[in-house]
């Protein structure tokens, strides 16, 4: 360890033990005292990145039952929450929509259909991550454009004589792309399953967020901050003018691909089967009409979550021939494709649903429920201001999360104590933990194009101080316009 994070090491471990020995303040109970220097320690640890912070994730599983705050079945049971495999299935449905190419065919053809102009194919660059965003990881995501994007900016150059301001408005479009067009599902970022997940522990007497109502509330949202952003950017490095050589470059990546083969085709029908079968899970109601969900037609409604279709889908995978000679995987998943996923991730999402279980089961929400009842005093709409811009900056240097985790069950506490709903102030914040633009550190987009040495770092923090701005205003906006009425809130 270097010294920031041994230092930060040590902090966490002396705020626990604090919390461990101290009197606790009136109201407090002992286990909620614990429950809060556990809660402080992954924090600290989080931030500083002094252990992996995959391996801070665990923490819960060892100390929950040593300091009396959570039985190990019940914190062991966070882990396996139906988000939390919800999560794992998208990451398998997502690794063979990597390996068969299907995501590259369906970005290039996207972008030759809308790009020509250099604004153009900035446009159809964003398009092209933000709906491949929606259902692979957004680093992958901005890795796959990355290449292309290069190919585009170095024949540029080549017919300019000089860096451009293109260029990098490119590779930032890519970034902000990429985190936009995760929030627009449930499986698209870890922190929409985080809040989920959180949600339904503190919050079970209310409906769930499943994948169909994070859709109503997400796809709208990106459909409005997708064009805002580009028009962004188009202002801000003041591009314009057409582009010679792009519709060769991208005809010439497509021919490469050759044709449309067996395993994207069943890929693709694997892909549609789970897309379907999370959004006609349950009823879809359209004023006095009703479309009936499969699972009341089937007569297991109870009994059957989005994680039950996700591993169906990941068996189907596992199960089906690829059907392609030249292709190593004889199905369209194999377990030695299958181990790559981010399993980390999927952890860091369990071990943010064991603190809010925590949060809840000692009664720590509810102390601080109590404690932050002068928020109650506050306008509505100052209060979700300051979370948004609070949860943007933090994010900025911290993973995104990391910080869904910590917050989500303080901010679901904060809801309760200011009397509004937890929806008015956690789903913006969930938006929020996205929207961190300025840092390489800010989300693994940034840090994939500051790696392209195309973009300094003083050009992303200008460039993207000015849009997180811009997206505290339109979040608020949104909330109030638009999220609130769809929910009926």
């Amino acid at each position: 360890m270097n010294r920031s994070k041994l230092i930060g090491f040590w902090v966490g471990i002396l705020v626990l033990l604090i919390s461990i020995l101290i009197t606790p303040p009136e109201g407090m109970r002992p286990e909620a005292s614990r429950a809060l220097g556990v809660a402080l320690l992954m924090a600290i640890w989080w931030v500083t990145e002094c252990i992996p912070i995959y391996a801070t994730a665990f923490v819960p599983i060892a100390l929950f039952p040593l300091l009396g705050i959570l039985e190990a079945g019940k914190t062991s049971e966070n882990y396996g929450h139906n988000y939390v495999i919800m999560l794992l299935g998208g990451f398998f449905l997502a690794k063979s929509i990597e390996i068969s190419g299907l995501h590259k065919r369906v970005a290039l053809y996207i972008i030759k259909k809308i790009g020509s102009s250099r604004r153009r194919i900035m446009l159809s660059f964003m398009i092209s991550t933000a709906f491949l965003s929606f259902w692979i990881a957004n680093v992958a995501v901005a890795l796959l454009m990355l290449p292309i994007a290069l190919s585009i900016i170095e024949k540029e150059e080549q017919n300019t004589q000089k860096k451009s301001q293109f260029g990098m408005a490119l590779m930032l479009s890519i970034a902000y792309a990429a985190s936009i067009g995760g929030t627009g599902s449930l499986i698209g970022t870890p922190t929409n399953l985080v809040f989920a997940g959180v949600f339904s522990k503190m919050f079970p007497e209310l409906p769930e967020i499943d994948f169909l109502e994070w859709m109503k509330i997400g796809t709208p949202i990106v459909i409005i901050m997708l064009p805002i952003t580009w028009f962004y950017l188009i202002k801000y490095f003041k591009i314009r003018g057409n582009f010679v050589g792009s519709k060769g470059i991208i005809n010439e990546e497509i021919r490469l691909l050759g044709e449309i083969s067996t395993m994207e085709k069943r890929v693709f029908g694997i892909f549609i089967f789970t897309a379907m079968g999370w959004i006609f899970r349950r009823d879809i109601e359209l004023n006095s009409f009703v479309i009936p969900g499969w699972t009341s037609l089937v007569g297991f409604e109870d009994y059957i979550q989005d994680s039950t279709v996700a591993i169906i889908s990941a068996l189907l995978l596992f199960s089906i021939p690829s059907g392609d000679k030249i292709c190593k995987s004889k199905r369209l998943l194999d377990w030695n494709a299958a181990s790559t996923v981010p399993w980390g991730v999927v952890m860091i999402v369990g071990g943010g649903y064991a603190l809010a279980e925590s949060f809840k089961q000692t009664g720590l929400a509810a102390y601080l429920g109590t404690t932050l009842i002068f928020i109650s005093n506050y306008p509505s709409i100052l209060v979700l201001i300051i979370v948004i811009t609070l949860m943007i900056f933090i994010t900025e240097i911290n993973s995104n999360t990391a910080t869904a985790n910590i917050f989500l069950p303080v901010l679901a506490s904060m809801a309760i104590a200011a009397h509004i709903n937890p929806l008015l102030l956690m789903i913006p914040a969930t938006f929020a933990c996205s929207f961190s633009f300025m840092l390489p550190s800010g989300s693994g987009t940034n840090a994939v194009i500051f790696g392209s040495n195309r973009v300094s770092i003083s050009e992303m923090a200008k460039c993207g101080f000015g849009l997180n701005f811009l997206c505290i205003i339109l979040l608020t906006i949104l909330m109030y316009g638009y999220v609130l009425p769809i929910l009926n809130l």
